[in-house]
């Protein structure tokens, strides 16, 4: 089905609840007010019947307002029981990275050694996880690495080792560890650690035919190909690529009919520092700069020459932006594990359970009950965290009144018009006026936002849906659904 008719038939549906939850046309002014009372008993009826019977699920609204004692709570389903947050977990790693290392914290990578006269170099260069790096920024290494005088290198030495621990979430799920959204979070990072290719069908009877993978620097991975094209018609099993164990040999099995539409799927690279190297060796080749040998360090140089060249990530502020507003893993996992090393005198046994920590000691500062959560990465794809509705709601109040309020908003999605969430609450009384972060995984959805309904003082929601059989779509249409009924709320009750 055409995308263009997917989305006509969303928006009929939503206008369609929009009617049943009593609001007049779509984009007018809501027609009825409601109290929180009446709003509960709806969403009490909800939790009673399918889809959500079977369900798990967790709601807390409360007014916003500085003074904790001001603050008025309207709904009120499980607050303080813990649910798996999905994506919600940014709302805190990302806080805890503001607070604690401030909207204008950059992520160096840095080249350090010393030049002999006639030009020859030793290399060390030292990431620390920026994971906007790219081609423009290798070749601005290179540049300034010939700027410096030089002119060959006979050692380039590629030190990974400023997140200590695993490069991959040990809790995260195998197959989502194949993908470009559960790539390995590691010091050096080149495209994001992330392959797009292509799968096709050619003629019938013949393997598929990938493309792409001659597009990583370090050399293609080996590709073992199982896979048959079918002709039109067929019943195609379906076509899957995976890895197994930590071999780069890649599997293709699965068929696809002659007529189909090609595949793109995009892959997690697993050895993401000799693509960093391979990268860099062709950009300073491409400056007549010839590279003798590369070798990865898993260890910090006891001391550093001077730096010879440098460059930054775009500051935190922006970090935010795709950590938020598009739900990037990789930035989430990036500010978790650099809050577990920034600033300490011994590097930790392992980034990740460091900067765990680190956001409890930030969501404490914050006023926020850290005590029952548990947290195990900063993107929420692991199905090991908890967290609860109450502490999400708690470090969104006290982000409003941070000092950098402003930035950690400007970060989130915001109803109708960007992010995760500008598909969602289209042509409503809520459109532009809810400004959040989204959360999925199977069986578990979640929003937590601001919430400005038109006549009634600024909410702040977390809801969390747990150990669902449902399509995720469905959960989102009935979050939906109850955020349309806090649209109607009187502020006479």
């Amino acid at each position: 089905m055409a995308p263009t008719t997917l989305r006509r038939r969303w928006r009929t549906s939503l206008a369609g609840t929009v009617m049943a939850l009593g609001l007049v046309g779509v984009g007018d002014a809501v027609q009825a007010a409601l109290c929180p009372a009446q709003v509960n008993q709806r969403i009490e009826a909800d939790l009673a019947q399918a889809p959500l019977d079977t369900a798990y699920v967790g709601l807390l609204a409360q007014t916003q307002a500085a003074n904790p004692q001001q603050r008025r709570t309207l709904l009120a389903q499980r607050p303080n029981a813990l649910f798996v947050p999905a994506s919600n977990m940014k709302v805190l790693t990302s806080a805890a990275a503001l607070h604690r290392l401030g909207p204008s914290y950059r992520i160096r990578t840095s080249v350090h050694g010393t030049v002999n006269p006639g030009g020859m170099a030793t290399l060390r260069v030292v990431g620390r996880g920026d994971p906007t790096v790219g081609a423009d920024q290798m070749t601005a290494l290179a540049t300034q690495l010939r700027n410096a005088g030089v002119t060959q290198v006979n050692r380039l030495v590629m030190d990974d080792s400023y997140f200590p621990g695993w490069a991959t979430n040990p809790t995260w799920e195998w197959e989502d560890a194949q993908f470009y959204f559960a790539v390995p979070v590691n010091g050096l990072m080149f495209n994001q650690n992330a392959l797009p290719v292509r799968v096709a069908p050619t003629q019938v009877g013949e393997p598929l035919a990938l493309t792409g993978l001659e597009a990583l620097p370090a050399g293609p991975w080996p590709l073992v190909n199982h896979s048959r094209t079918v002709a039109p018609g067929t019943a195609a099993q379906p076509m899957s690529l995976q890895r197994h164990g930590d071999s780069l040999n890649l599997y293709l099995t699965g068929q696809m009919a002659a007529d189909a539409n090609p595949a793109s799927p995009v892959l997690g690279v697993f050895n993401p520092a000799e693509q960093f190297a391979a990268a860099l060796q062709t950009a300073l080749s491409q400056q007549g700069i010839p590279t003798a040998q590369v070798d990865i360090a898993q260890t910090p140089a006891a001391s550093l020459g001077p730096e010879l060249a440098a460059i930054e990530s775009p500051p935190m502020a922006e970090l935010l932006v795709p950590t938020n507003r598009d739900s990037d893993n990789i930035y989430a996992e990036v500010l978790l594990k650099t809050l577990g090393v920034a600033g300490v005198t011994e590097p930790p046994a392992d980034a990740s359970r460091a900067g765990a920590g680190a956001i409890r000691t930030a969501l404490t500062e914050l006023g926020v009950n850290a005590e029952p959560l548990r947290i195990a990465d900063g993107s929420g794809l692991s199905r090991h965290n908890l967290i609860s509705p109450a502490a999400v709601v708690d470090t969104l109040q006290a982000m409003a009144i941070h000092p950098q309020s402003q930035v950690f908003r400007n970060s989130l999605a915001v109803a109708g018009e960007s992010g995760t969430l500008r598909n969602r609450l289209v042509n409503t009384p809520l459109s532009g006026r809810v400004m959040g972060k989204t959360g999925a995984l199977t069986g578990h959805v979640s929003l937590s936002a601001y919430v400005q309904p038109p006549n009634h003082p600024p909410l702040i929601v977390s809801i969390a849906i747990n150990h669902s059989n449902q399509h995720a779509s469905v959960l989102r249409a009935k979050i939906d659904e109850w955020l349309l009924l806090l649209a109607q709320l009187s502020p006479d009750c």
